[in-house]
């Protein structure tokens, strides 16, 4: 498992200097991810097998620490959340879904391509409920200072 989360740090941090976010900001997008996977990779013996729960619950945690590290550095949470989330991204799953469409597997690609499909869909909400909630808690907090 340790493996697992340094290499999805390591993704993580090779996507950011890809997408040229500074160092600083990579370095902590690579935590991150490497927090969220130790998360997802915790989890995913707790939910049976194809759920989409830990990939959701990663995400969830990629999107609240991404919030978290946006108000710490002052930058926006998506510099953090994109580098972040890509070693949850499916690619693989897409990738035999083709490859079974062009061996003449359509029920097989068509299986492997929903369920690409319907994991990139708990990565969304995790990512949406998260910011969502995140921003709500920060403006309850600057409501209170207010009054």
């Amino acid at each position: 498992m340790i493996r697992a989360v340094l290499l999805a740090g390591l993704t993580a941090f090779a996507f950011g200097i890809m997408y040229q976010v500074s160092a600083r900001m990579v370095a902590v997008s690579a935590v991150i991810a490497a927090l969220a996977w130790a998360a997802y990779r915790g989890l995913t013996g707790s939910f049976g097998g194809s759920s989409g729960w830990p990939e959701f619950l990663g995400a969830l945690t990629v999107g609240v620490l991404a919030e978290l590290a946006a108000l710490v550095y002052k930058q926006p949470a998506l510099v953090f959340q994109v580098p972040a989330i890509i070693p949850f991204v499916p690619g693989y799953l897409l990738y035999e879904s083709m490859l079974s469409f062009l061996r003449n597997q359509f029920l097989v690609g068509l299986e492997r391509g929903l369920r690409a499909l319907l994991l990139a869909a708990a990565l969304s909400l995790g990512l949406a409920l998260a910011t969502a909630g995140m921003r709500a808690l920060r403006r309850q907090g600057h409501r209170a200072h207010e009054g």
